[in-house]
């Protein structure tokens, strides 16, 4: 891209060349590569990071409220492909980590809580991995934050993230006696995420109103992956300009569009609804089956009813793969009477706040600190809408109309449909 560097150039390249090894690699050893920091991850100078334990209780209550959503979809441990409600891997406590600043300015507010999952492609990474976001929004949005190791796939496939995710959010609003802190006013708790991370807060405040409970303040999408079907165009146009690697989030590199496309191309049904349940199409995304991606807790872009939710920042970087998600549900909710604002930033891969040296990683952090600051308790608000792409420079144009092109026809389609599949 015309604002790289030789430094983010050569960064990139390596990101690239860790993505594709932890991508192509059996499971457990990507596993591994992923996890390369999770022992020595450092806690910022800056900051106290303290360990903190879920009770399993908590659990207990999330399962009555996926139970009740995932019978509502239609879908039962059969669909599922595994007994969801006896994991073994939820018997052990739900792992946590609570960041704070050593010394409180004057954007810090007693009780603004932010609910931070971490991304990794719902089957790597983990809070310490994700410190470095962790830190940032303690700082930025004068909070505390409260990040979650949910289990990951393939070994506690969906919907064991957003059953714990759930449970987390419970865990906050109503703690035990001894937890050591104060219940979180949802008025005062903003939910956010990176990647898969991002998708989870999409899920998770789904989950939350569609089971009735109190909405958080707000919630943050960066570089939010919610289309696990892949089906916008630039999960193919920019590969070139992002690390993340051009076969996607698949299992075991099988389910690249690419090699979907020669499959499909023997099939006599030209449905596109029954794309995806062709007999010889290979397990695609490590998260849960193939039947299974169309799900609105799986791939929050299927929504069609965001009424009821809460205030929505979602931030992409122009040149990353998931681009396109982000303007689409952005595009397609532009009417909700709640506020949805959209940032994407010229030249930038796939989240690129951890790269904090770039003048645009350090402006949407600050953008994502305001926000938070601005929907919790004694915040200015936020505008209803606010379609914005940002340059190198932090320069501000409306994000064009037809942003996308062929959206409608794309979208809910694996890999957009026939039309686009068959042109690989």
């Amino acid at each position: 891209m015309p604002s790289w560097d030789l430094k983010f150039n050569i960064i990139m390249a390596m990101s690239r060349a860790i993505a594709s090894n932890i991508i192509d690699s059996p499971h457990s050893k990507g596993v591994a590569l992923s996890r390369l920091n999770d022992k020595f991850a450092p806690v910022h100078p800056g900051a106290i990071a303290s360990d903190c334990q879920v009770p399993n209780t908590y659990r207990d209550k999330s399962a009555v409220h996926v139970d009740g959503l995932l019978t509502a979809q239609g879908l039962d441990s059969a669909m599922l492909g595994w007994d969801w409600k006896n994991d073994p891997r939820a018997e052990k406590p739900l792992r946590a980590e609570w960041t704070e600043t050593k010394v409180k300015d004057d954007k810090y507010a007693e009780g603004r809580t932010v609910y931070y999952l971490h991304g990794g492609g719902y089957a790597y990474c983990s809070v310490r991995t994700h410190r470095w976001a962790s830190w940032a929004m303690a700082r930025l949005a004068g909070a505390k934050v409260f990040s979650l190791d949910y289990r990951l796939a393939p070994t506690s496939p969906f919907p064991a993230a957003i059953h714990d995710a759930l449970a987390g959010y419970l865990y906050l609003l109503d703690p035990p006696a001894d937890a050591g802190f104060a219940p979180v006013d949802p008025k005062n708790l903003v939910i956010m995420g990176d990647s898969a991370g991002g998708g989870l807060t999409f899920a998770t405040m789904l989950a939350i109103r569609d089971s009735g409970l109190p909405m958080p303040a707000g919630i943050i999408g960066w570089s939010p992956w919610i289309d696990l079907l892949h089906s916008m165009p630039s999960v193919l146009s920019n590969p070139g300009t992002d690390y993340l690697p051009s076969n996607g989030f698949t299992r075991d590199g099988k389910g690249s569009l690419k090699s979907l496309a020669k499959v499909l191309a023997t099939r006599e049904d030209d449905n596109d609804a029954n794309l995806i349940l062709h007999k010889d199409l290979p397990s695609i995304q490590l998260y849960t089956h193939n039947n299974l991606l169309t799900c609105k807790y799986v791939s929050p872009i299927l929504e069609n009813n965001l009424e009821g939710v809460c205030p929505i920042l979602m931030i992409a970087g122009d040149g990353e793969m998931l681009r396109d998600e982000a303007i689409v549900f952005a595009k397609k909710h532009a009417n909700v009477s709640s506020s949805v604002q959209l940032l994407v930033y010229d030249d930038m891969p796939h989240v690129f706040q951890m790269f904090g040296f770039l003048p645009s990683a350090k402006h949407s952090l600050q953008e994502s600190g305001d926000f938070i600051r601005n929907v919790t308790k004694g915040g200015a608000g936020v505008p209803s809408k606010k379609f914005e792409r940002i340059d190198t420079k932090g320069e501000r144009r409306p994000l064009e109309e037809d942003a996308v092109s062929e959206w409608k026809d794309r979208i809910g389609k694996l890999g957009g449909g026939q039309k686009f599949l068959s042109k690989l």
